[in-house]
Order: C-alpha cells, then sequence, then structure tokens
C-alpha cells in the first residue's frame, strides 16, 4: 500500500496490475499541485469508511476496487482540465470559505503565526493567468457570465451606495470567489469560481484577518452587522474606510452581490445545457473544459443570452476561448 505524502496521512488501495499505471499518474498530479493532497487523503477516508458501511468491513477487495475506480474518474477530470484550473480548484479545496449560516458575525481570530493561505500574484501575472484560464471554452463561457450579471451589479453599488466606493471591484470578486464551496468537479459554478479567483489577485494580498473579517461582514445579516459592528471595523481592510453607518450599506450590497452571483451561475447552467443539446444532436464532442462541465438539467439559454455572449466575445477579442463556444452556440437550436 503507496502513501499519498510522507507524513502518511493516508493510503492509497491496494494496488493491483491495473491500478499500477492509476497510482503513478495521481503521484505525477500530486507532484505538481501538492495542496490536492490534504482533499484526496480525506476523500479516500470518508469513502471507505462508506463503503465499509454499505458491503461490510470483511469486503475488503470490493471496497479497494471501487476505491480504484473512482480514483479513476477523478484522475480523468483533473487531468482534462488547463493546469490552471487544476491549480485553482486545489487552492479553493483549502482555503477559508464562508462562515455557517448560523454563525453570527465576531471578531476574526487574530492571524498569529498562521500562515497565510491566498497566494497574492502581480497584477501582470494575474492578467496572464487570467488569459491562459480563459483560452479555455468553459472558462471563457464563466468570464461572460461574471462580466453579464456579476459585474453589472458591483458597478451599481458604489453608484446607489457612495459610502462604499473606497472597496475596489477585485475585493467583491473576492469574497464572492471565497462564498462558492469547493469541489473536485467542474460546474458552472466552479468555473464561475475559479475565474472570480484570477480577477481578484489584490484581494489576495490583504491579510488573512482582513478576509476573514471581511468574508463575516459579507454573510451577515442586519442586526448582526449592527451587534459585531466595533469590532468587525476594526479588522476589515484599511483602506475601505468604513463607518459605522455604513457597515449597514455593505451588507445590503452584499446581498446583491450574491444576487448578481446566483444569475450568472443559472446563465452558465443555461448555456451549457444549450451546447449540451447541440453537441448531442450534432455528434460533436464539446471542447476543452465544455466536455467536463456538468449538466444540471437547466433550459437551454435564449437567443437573446447567445447575442450576449457574442458581444463580451467581441469586447474581449484577444480571449481565444469564444471561438469554440460561438461555434456551437449560434448553430441553429
Amino acid at each position: 500500500m503507496r502513501r499519498l505524502d510522507q507524513s502518511g496521512v493516508a493510503a492509497f488501495p491496494e494496488a493491483s496490475p491495473e491500478s499500477v499505471v492509476v497510482q503513478e499518474r495521481w503521484e505525477s498530479l500530486l507532484g505538481k499541485t501538492p495542496r490536492l493532497r490534504p482533499w484526496l487523503s480525506q476523500m479516500l477516508e470518508q469513502r471507505r469508511m462508506v463503503l465499509a458501511e454499505r458491503l461490510g468491513r470483511d469486503a475488503c477487495e470490493e471496497i479497494e476496487r471501487l476505491l480504484w475506480t473512482e480514483l479513476g474518474r477523478w484522475l480523468r477530470d483533473f487531468e482534462a482540465l488547463p493546469s490552471y484550473a487544476v491549480s485553482a480548484i486545489a487552492l479553493d479545496l483549502s482555503d477559508e470559505r464562508l462562515p455557517k449560516a448560523a454563525d453570527r458575525p465576531r471578531a476574526p481570530e487574530p492571524a498569529g503565526g498562521l500562515p497565510d493561505r491566498a497566494e497574492a500574484r502581480s497584477p501582470e501575472n494575474a492578467a496572464c493567468e487570467l488569459e491562459a484560464l480563459v483560452a479555455d471554452p468553459a472558462f471563457a463561457l464563466a468570464f461572460h457570465c461574471i462580466e453579464a450579471r456579476v459585474r453589472p451589479r458591483i458597478l451599481a453599488l458604489t453608484k446607489d451606495l457612495p459610502s462604499l466606493w473606497r472597496i475596489p471591484e477585485a475585493a467583491w470578486f473576492g469574497l464572492l470567489h471565497a462564498s462558492i464551496p469547493g469541489e473536485p468537479r467542474l460546474t458552472a459554478r466552479v468555473a464561475i469560481s475559479l475565474v472570480l479567483r484570477m480577477l481578484s489577485p489584490e484581494w489576495a494580498a490583504q491579510t488573512a484577518a482582513a478576509r476573514k473579517a471581511a468574508l463575516r461582514l459579507f454573510h451577515a445579516r442586519p442586526p448582526d452587522a449592527r451587534a459585531a459592528a466595533d469590532s468587525l471595523r476594526a479588522s476589515l481592510p484599511g483602506d475601505w474606510d468604513l463607518s459605522i453607518a455604513a457597515l449597514a450599506d455593505f451588507v445590503a450590497a452584499a446581498s446583491r452581490a450574491r444576487k448578481g452571483l446566483s444569475e450568472a451561475s443559472a446563465l452558465c447552467a443555461r448555456l451549457v445545457s444549450r451546447i449540451g443539446a447541440t453537441c448531442r444532436r450534432t455528434g460533436k464532442a464539446r471542447p476543452g473544459g465544455l466536455g467536463l462541465l456538468q449538466e444540471d438539467g437547466a433550459a437551454a439559454a435564449s437567443d437573446a443570452e447567445v447575442r450576449e455572449v457574442g458581444e463580451t466575445a467581441r469586447k474581449y477579442g484577444q480571449m481565444t476561448g469564444f471561438g469554440p463556444v460561438l461555434l456551437i452556440l449560434l448553430e441553429a437550436p
């Protein structure tokens, strides 16, 4: 039985001649993206426990066989993604996420000596990484959904709520990204999440304490925000310069931003549904990451929504991922 890492956190299932190649490919992938190791370790332990309860602890051979089947499926999905996407998913699976709904905002714990898990990138590197990511049609589609549904709402926030004008767009994108649960598969929300990460390099440069405080306020209810106003203000990014009165505006704005995210995810699901239906009808394969995007039974996108994709593609002509998307979307339904 081979270990996933030197610390022996978890183990691969017992290898068979058929599974040796899968194990070697996993070890190669983990060498390139070591942040996947804790997630894979946890998933193997969870699946092993579930299968043992379902099949009985004596069914060792069958449990090992099923685990290798799942390892092979996860591996194929990861290997089919661009390297930037695999790295971003790995970061998301280990990153700080939104607080539980039952949690009330409280002053975040001091960062102390804890490592800051956000990886700050220069604007130049971030632009290059974004361009590489959206060269894949799946992420070009996700970028369009953000451009069409999220960005307009964020731009409207500073016009409608002048007290928030100091909060940069990248901070809103970063907070929305942190609000999406990490998943090891490519869904519409995960694709949008990865693009939001690439659009918010400045947010990653904030301290862990500032990000945690902002995230708690981003998901707060108005009464909770008032109750924790002083402690939250002390930990928020200093350049936001929010007054106590402005905290209520922030909570209202956060609700509008989250609504934009929901609309973007729904739009992406409808576009994926239309692409899937067209490809099944024509017999064509979905290109790039579109082949991995999960369909969730959403209705197909309308012609008006397809025209919106064309407008975004013209606006961002350097994003080559739009070409394959439009070739499919513009076919007669």
